[in-house]
C-alpha cells in the first residue's frame, strides 16, 4: 500500500505515520507539505491512499477533491481536518471525499476512520451520523405532516359546502351519501387540517389555497 499525506505541521504527520505504520506496516508512506507538492506526487506515483488537510498551502477548499480526482480517480481520501466536521464533513464527502476526520478525534475513531475507508466506505463520525439522523428525521416529521393535509377528492367536496355554511345533511342529500358518512368525512376533514370548527377550518383552508 502507498499512502500520501497532505499536511504542513510535521507533528501532525508524525501521529498519522505512527497510526498508519500500526494498521499497515509494509505502507509506503510519503509527505507533502503543501496541496501542489501533492500534486506532484501525484503524478509520479499512484497512491491508495491521500490524507488530506483542508486548511493546506496552496489549497483551494472542496476542489482539491476535484483535482486528485483528475489524476487519480480511484484513490481513497481521508480529510484530517482542524475545522469543525459539523460543518465541512457533509460538503467534503458530497464533492467525492471518502471520509471527513477530526483532528480532535481519539486515536479509536483515527483507527476506525482508516479501516473503513481503505474498504472504500464513507466515514463520518458519530455526531456527523447523529446529525444526519436528525435531519431525516425532521424531513420525515414534515412530509408526514404534508401528508397529513391531503385531502381526497370527496373530501375537498365536503369541505367546500362545509365552509359555504351546509349542513349535515344538505350534503348528504346533495352528494346522495348518508349523513353518517357525512360525519365522518367531516371528522377525517377536521383531524387532516387540524382544526375543530368550520370557522377554524375557512381559515385554514384559505390559508393552504383550498377555499
Amino acid at each position: 500500500m502507498r499512502i500520501l499525506l497532505i499536511e504542513d505541521h510535521f507533528l501532525v504527520r508524525m501521529s498519522q505515520k505512527i497510526v498508519l505504520n500500526e494498521l499497515h506496516r509494509q505502507a509506503t508512506i510519503m509527505e507533502a507539505d503543501s496541496f501542489e507538492s501533492g500534486l506532484s506526487f501525484l503524478e509520479i506515483f499512484s497512491f491508495d491512499l491521500i490524507l488530506l488537510d483542508i486548511d493546506i498551502p496552496g489549497g483551494k477548499g472542496k476542489f482539491m477533491i476535484e483535482r486528485i480526482r483528475q489524476r487519480q480517480p480511484n484513490v481513497v481520501i481521508l480529510i484530517c481536518s482542524a475545522a469543525d466536521e459539523q460543518i465541512h464533513a457533509l460538503e467534503y464527502i458530497s464533492v467525492g471525499a471518502n471520509g471527513y476526520l477530526s483532528k480532535a478525534a481519539s486515536k479509536e475513531d483515527v483507527i476506525a476512520a482508516l479501516t473503513i475507508v481503505v474498504k472504500n466506505k464513507r466515514y463520518v463520525s458519530l455526531a456527523v451520523q447523529e446529525r444526519l439522523l436528525d435531519a431525516v428525521s425532521a424531513t420525515h416529521r414534515t412530509a408526514k405532516k404534508l401528508k397529513a393535509h391531503e385531502l381526497s377528492g370527496r373530501e375537498q367536496e365536503v369541505m367546500q359546502m362545509l365552509i359555504k355554511g351546509k349542513w349535515v345533511k344538505e350534503i348528504a342529500s346533495q352528494l346522495n351519501l348518508q349523513s353518517n358518512t357525512v360525519s365522518t368525512y367531516k371528522a377525517r376533514i377536521f383531524e387532516k387540517m387540524g382544526v375543530t370548527s368550520i370557522v377554524e377550518l375557512a381559515k385554514k383552508a384559505q390559508q393552504m389555497g383550498h377555499a
